[in-house]
């Protein structure tokens, strides 16, 4: 399903979005597991696991790493805010599969977990998606 690897692209972006300026956030290699889960598809998708190397570079420049990934240029992500230890923003993604969204990620030293709500248009027909996010720092990038 096309769908399938436009909503993986938008995970990946947004956690990516969403590590580069949160607080407390350290350099270094982290592991990011996504869980998706859409109407229609019963039990969902397996889990998805990326390893990405965040360096304090990254951490000063949250828009370096959202514009990152094949096809994200297409994604524009507002609205960002930072409270406390929970980072909150708005997507859209323009293109053949348009998507739109919110999310939301609280950050607990070395870890976060996250949720993003997405919609996406595809077909004629409107996919309504949660993403479910953790990531944890694993060691200092190679």
């Amino acid at each position: 399903m096309r769908f399938t690897a436009a909503s993986l692209l938008a995970a990946v972006v947004l956690s990516q979005s969403a590590l580069a300026a949160a607080p407390n956030m350290r350099e270094g290699m982290w592991e990011i597991t996504m869980k998706m889960e859409m109407a229609g598809m019963p039990g969902g998708m397996p889990p998805q696991v990326v390893k990405q190397c965040v360096t304090k570079t990254d951490t000063e420049n949250p828009q370096k790493l959202a514009q990152g990934g094949p096809g994200a240029e297409r994604c524009q992500v507002s609205n960002y805010q930072l409270k406390g230890n929970t980072a909150s923003w708005d997507m859209a993604c323009k293109g053949a599969e348009e998507m739109t969204g919110t999310g939301t990620m609280t950050f607990s030293g070395d870890s976060y977990t996250g949720t993003n709500r997405m919609s996406m248009k595809s077909g004629g027909q409107t996919h309504n998606m949660t993403m479910q996010y953790s990531g944890k720092r694993i060691g200092d990038c190679k």
